[in-house]
């Protein structure tokens, strides 16, 4: 593999001997049920090869002053669960989600969810205790965020086009390890705890974080960080399983061992300090954040998107479009939050609703840079990547083409097309297509 990211890259200079090592090496994510989902093809998905190597070449690079503009602003919004008093919600914001209760939901096997249990639920949820904690906190793992203490899922009726598996409404966000939290309370049966992070709130479970002191945050918010820009490595703990890490995860850096920094959970639940070590033999998957944004680091990031399976909020370890998105602008320092509405507006938004298609793929194409805009109509987000052939080429994570009878061509996946997916089909509902519905351009 052509090295890259000289530069920045961090190349451990210890012994692999070192007693009680964790090490932060490759990996990979665990099989699961998503990775058996529909991921059909369209004329897009085989007539455009599916790398994103060759777009790379239409970027203007950043300079450095404009990245570490970008970076500051995105360690500021990072440790910001660190710099509040409290949650910060108003009182719909905390409780939206009971709004499950009065619908019809399922489970994954088509029965319906009880009432009782969304009494149990929303009991469990303990929000009289709400901000007992109030406490800054950080994940020791790879966890999930979900809108109820509990990991039962949440369908609508899964015999509709587009609900059932993977889209668990009790799924808010993955959350990667070394996140900031702000803590809020405890569930009744102290199995999970109400936090909120830099761009999303919800539940995690107790075991999966730590609360975190003054001391802590000291040495842990250093001004000096690194990002993986390898996706799904692991963690080891003395060649123990530790914890799934995804590109674009973050970890400070110890100023005089050079080492990566986690949190390990003491017997009063507090974090302390632990380090990590990378082999020399594993190059190019941590670097110092943020990493140039030129071509060759702009291909090598953004072609591990693609083929990744579709899981909405981050579920079973994989990305939905905003994770997506995200994951592939953190290494180079730039902050987007959670959902695709939020990073609408986290860049400079340049309207295109209402304009006619032609138009439309024309503004694009005078205003969209590449692999630094995104494409964004109500509920998906996508990056755009440049111009082939007179039409503005996209990678995004698809669920799926909508059909003139309602139901998808399932994509279930990161692919690249144009923005009109799926023309070729003559059951293709043409006024759902992409171009015919985006709304905004968001430069960065």
């Amino acid at each position: 593999m052509k090295k890259i990211i000289i530069t920045f890259s961090l190349l451990s200079l210890f012994s692999i001997n070192i007693y009680a090592n964790t090490i932060l090496t490759f990996g990979e994510r665990r099989n699961s049920d998503i990775d058996y989902m529909p991921a059909n093809q369209i004329a897009d998905t085989t007539d455009i090869v599916q790398d994103t190597t060759p777009f790379t070449e239409q970027i203007t690079p950043m300079s450095r002053e404009e990245q570490l503009y970008y970076d500051n602003q995105y360690n500021q919004k990072y440790f910001e669960p660190w710099d509040i008093m409290s949650m910060e919600l108003t009182e719909v914001e905390k409780t939206w989600q009971f709004k499950y209760a009065k619908e019809k939901t399922y489970n994954r096997d088509g029965s319906k969810i009880s009432k009782e249990w969304y009494k149990y639920a929303i009991k469990n949820s303990n929000f009289d205790n709400y901000e007992s904690i109030a406490k800054a906190g950080i994940t020791l793992k790879h966890t999930n965020l979900r809108l109820y203490p509990s990991l039962k899922e949440i369908y609508y009726d899964p015999n509709r086009t587009g609900e059932g598996f993977p889209f668990d409404y009790a799924q808010n966000s993955a959350v990667y390890i070394n996140t900031p939290l702000f803590v809020s309370h405890y569930s009744l049966d102290k199995k999970w705890v109400y936090v909120k992070t830099s761009y999303a709130f919800g539940w995690i479970k107790v075991s999966d974080m730590a609360l975190v002191n003054s001391d802590f945050q000291n040495i842990f918010r250093n001004d000096k960080y690194a990002v993986t820009v390898k996706d799904n490595l692991q963690l080891l703990d003395d060649g123990v399983y530790l914890s799934l890490v995804k590109m674009g995860t973050i970890f400070p850096v110890d100023p005089i061992t050079k080492k990566y920094l986690i949190a390990k959970k003491d017997i009063k639940g507090y974090a302390y300090i632990s380090k990590v070590i990378v082999h020399d033999t594993d190059t190019n998957i941590i670097a110092y954040k943020p990493i140039k944004f030129n071509a060759q680091n702009v291909a090598y990031i953004s072609k591990q998107l693609v083929g990744e399976p579709y899981g909405w909020g981050g579920k079973l370890e994989t990305r939905d479009c905003s994770a997506l998105t995200r994951d592939f602008f953190a290494p180079f320092g730039i902050y987007l939050r959670r959902n695709s509405r939020q990073q609408a507006q986290d860049g400079d938004a340049i309207s295109i609703r209402g304009l006619d298609a032609q138009t439309k793929k024309a503004t694009i194409l005078a205003n969209a840079k590449p692999c630094r805009s995104l494409l964004f109509v109500a509920g998906h987000i996508m990056l755009y990547l440049g111009e082939q052939k007179g039409e503005p080429i996209i990678l995004h994570n698809y669920w799926g083409v909508r059909l003139k009878n309602g139901d998808k061509r399932v994509m279930g996946r990161g692919i690249i097309t144009t923005t009109k997916p799926g023309i070729e089909r003559s059951d293709v509902r043409k006024k759902s297509m992409l171009i015919n519905t985006l709304t905004d351009i968001v430069n960065f």
